[in-house]
């Protein structure tokens, strides 16, 4: 019998609802008052020292473009893993300005931030969102994340400060050895945190880009992942103002930026026993 995706259980509003961030997740189950005491850190010196590379290396570059094939799970109500897969083109030009094209099993989206308003396109349903957020790249997804529960993908990386964002939910850290990813040697890294495991491949070499992202999300049932393969990285190309401006169909009906964050999908699986 066909599985209904009326029964889908509520993992996959945390990974097709786009909420592939490993501080979101991390954060999600924080105690509202405060009081649970953090873990003390456990960090290799040179997997730390590899992650600040990495990250000062992104943290550097003015502007950049990257381009992301993905994997991740669907749990349904059976408990089985039904895998979908999704594509993300991201450029980022620092320090007020951002685009995402996400296209899924499940439909597409587009994003835009102009250094004034966010803008959410869903390109399968026809509607569009339009939300003013503050000015920067950081306060934007830190308005988005924490007052909205909406997560652009891959906002860890998009920070001013992509190692402080990504270290800041470790309780362990370890490398794993190294590994290819797709022909190009890697530092396989592995990090444990309260609500996420998460493995990051970075380039081995003078580029110390992040090439693999893992991310299991281990308090969920059936604890699903996530994986990124992130390819095509430009630092070259200079973007206009333009290109970071929104581009609606004209037949795209506007709607509340909340219901524009949840598909269709999503709102049936909400519903599942």
């Amino acid at each position: 019998m066909k599985p209904n995706r009326c029964q889908r259980c509520s993992a996959v509003l945390v990974l097709a609802g786009l909420m592939i961030c490993l501080g979101a997740a991390e954060a999600a189950d924080k105690p509202a008052t405060g009081t649970e005491h953090p873990q003390e850190q456990v960090i290799g010196p040179q997997v730390d020292l590899l992650l600040r590379q990495m990250g000062d290396y992104l943290k550097s570059a003015k502007e950049f473009s990257v381009h992301v094939d993905a994997l991740y799970d669907d749990l349904l109500a059976s408990g089985q893993k039904i895998q979908l897969a999704a594509s993300d083109d991201i450029s980022v030009r620092r320090p007020d300005r951002f685009r995402v094209r996400y296209r899924t099993d499940m439909g597409g989206k587009r994003f835009w931030y102009d250094g004034k308003t966010f803008t959410l396109l869903d390109e399968a349903h026809g509607t569009y969102a339009v939300e003013q957020t503050p000015a920067g790249i950081d306060a934007t997804l830190d308005y988005l994340i924490g007052r909205l529960g909406f997560t652009p993908p891959l906002s860890d990386l998009l920070y001013s400060d992509p190692y402080a964002t990504l270290k800041q939910h470790v309780v362990f850290g370890f490398q794993a050895g190294m590994s290819d990813v797709e022909g190009t040697p890697c530092h396989h890294l592995a990090f444990v945190g309260k609500n996420v495991d998460w493995q990051l491949w970075i380039e081995d070499g003078k580029l110390p880009l992040p090439r693999k992202l893992v991310i299991t999300y281990k308090t969920l049932p059936g604890a699903p992942q996530y994986m990124a393969v992130l390819s095509d990285w430009d630092f070259a190309t200079h973007l206009p103002d333009s290109a970071f401006s929104a581009v609606i169909p004209p037949k795209a009906d506007r709607i509340g930026f909340l219901k524009a964050a949840v598909s269709a999908g999503q709102e049936r699986a909400k519903k599942a026993p």
